[in-house]
């Protein structure tokens, strides 16, 4: 939701200069286009409901819920959107996972999990701990792993399955 202009102002190191000085060009290409891009998805509409409250409510009172899948992957301008979508009602759902966050290079910010809570008091958070795929052997080494993760919750991924071999047999000749 960076303007061209504001973007050459942001650099901090040549990859960023060369990034800032094609940026006009680009965003010239995709009007000429009438295309948008992904950033374009979300910055339209936060663009659209700050300048037209009416057409943000009418949105908020057609959006009865809201489901937000991967929330660990969203961006500031993604949670704007959420928090202007949802208004005062807050009926939404947003499923994430602190220790699944791979998007930061594209801008998405686990912090938002965090702001949840923070913006709505009333949230609830349920943990989904139990794997279903996973045996116990697994799921302690990943356990493991992400115990040395920064963490925003406190986990801990445990199953029913026992080691079990799987792995189908197939009659012979087959």
């Amino acid at each position: 939701m960076i303007p061209p202009a504001e973007a050459e102002k942001l650099v901090k190191d040549e990859s960023s200069q060369a990034a800032a000085k094609l940026y006009p060009a680009y965003e010239q290409t995709l009007r000429a286009y009438q295309g948008v891009d992904f950033d374009d998805l979300i910055a339209l509409p936060v663009r659209l409901f700050d300048d037209h409250p009416d057409a943000q409510e009418r949105w908020q009172n057609k959006l009865r819920y809201l489901l937000i899948d991967e929330y660990q992957d969203t961006n500031r301008a993604q949670y704007r959107l959420l928090r202007q979508l949802a208004g005062v009602r807050g009926a939404f759902t947003a499923v994430g996972d602190d220790d699944q966050a791979i998007y930061a290079w594209r801008g998405a910010d686990v912090e938002n999990l965090n702001l949840l809570q923070q913006d709505y008091p009333r949230l609830k958070v349920i943990k989904l701990e139990q794997n279903y795929r996973s045996s116990n052997r697994i799921l302690n080494a990943a356990n493991t792993l992400i115990a040395n993760n920064a963490k925003l919750f406190e986990k801990k991924l445990w199953s029913d399955h026992s080691m079990v071999n799987r792995s189908a047999s197939l009659p012979p000749g087959t």
